[in-house]
């Protein structure tokens, strides 16, 4: 579950004044941290290949067997 479902279950469940001050907080923070264009990429051509090519030495230690324990919070 998304952290905006989280934040929509709980708040549906809170008198109407409560959920007002939920939806200025919210706006106060969207002004604060605006979401990048989806038309704009966030890294250029080159950058990603660059990234690709340094993830590329980690590829068989990020495969090993028993990495996956890692994965867990």
């Amino acid at each position: 579950m998304s952290t905006a479902e989280k934040i929509f279950q709980i708040t549906q469940v809170l008198p109407e004044p409560a959920q007002a001050a939920v939806l200025q907080i919210v706006e106060q923070l969207a002004s604060r941290y605006p979401a990048a264009e989806a038309s704009t990429p966030l890294l250029t051509l080159q950058e990603s290949s660059e990234i690709r090519g340094k993830l590329a030495a980690w590829e068989a230690d990020w495969n090993a067997p028993g990495m996956e324990a890692y994965d867990r919070p």
